[in-house]
């Protein structure tokens, strides 16, 4: 937190990259083996980030609605 006022904020998921599987997604119909064929579903990006920046813009620059929350 910068001020009252101003909050920068930073997140990062997965910062070490790690190939993620969220599940497994099956053919519809076996092979001739009569197993079912299946597929990894993995997120379309291994890491995330996110930077934001929240300014609190008020008449009154000693309250906010930070005392409401």
């Amino acid at each position: 937190m910068i001020d009252q006022q101003k909050i920068l904020y930073f997140s990062i998921s997965n910062p070490m990259g790690i190939q993620n599987v969220n599940g497994y997604s099956y053919a519809h119909s076996p092979d001739q083996n009569g197993f079912y064929q299946r597929m990894e579903q993995k997120p379309s990006m291994d890491r995330f980030f996110f930077i934001g920046f929240f300014w609190t813009i008020s008449e009154n620059k000693n309250r906010n609605q930070l005392d409401t929350l």
